[in-house]
């Protein structure tokens, strides 16, 4: 197998569970996952503030998910984002592409035995992402699933 040198590809393993407790943030915090903007120090920010509200026991009354899995989740994914953005503004040229995925709902120790994937089925996207093309821009810094772009 030959690897150019200069295409370089990183995959963060993700969750669709970040997609769908985005869904159940407040329009607030909602926008700010999503911010075009949001910086790591930001970002940080935000999940010690849910790890303070959970452990208070106000999560849910300050516009958090219930689902902590879900919220990691979330940081994952738009740490993600945010260090592609960074990647494209200092690393430009150098063929570096930075993707999060959802391997889906696979067979194992956590997911348990009646998961409908076999480990090799959830290796898919990720694989398809790590193998990119050379010459490929998308998709970049973006969540995927099943092989598409999950809108985020």
């Amino acid at each position: 197998m030959y690897i150019h040198l200069s295409s370089w590809r990183v995959v963060n393993v993700s969750s669709m569970m970040s997609h769908l407790s985005l869904k159940k943030c407040s329009p607030e915090l909602q926008e700010k996952f999503r911010s075009d903007t949001i910086t790591e120090e930001e970002l940080v920010k935000l999940m010690e503030k849910f790890v303070e509200d959970a452990k208070k026991g106000i999560h849910k009354d300050q516009g958090w998910p219930e689902n902590a899995y879900g919220l990691s989740k979330i940081g994952l994914t738009v740490l993600s984002r945010i260090q592609a953005r960074e990647l494209k503004e200092t690393r430009k040229g150098e063929g570096i592409i930075l993707n999060a995925c959802c391997p889906g709902w696979v067979r194992t120790d956590m997911a348990g035995p009646n998961a409908p994937k076999s480990p090799d089925q959830g290796a898919e996207t990720p694989t398809y992402l790590a193998l990119l093309p050379p010459d490929s821009d998308s998709p970049y810094g973006e969540l995927v699933s099943e092989k598409k772009i999950v809108t985020w």
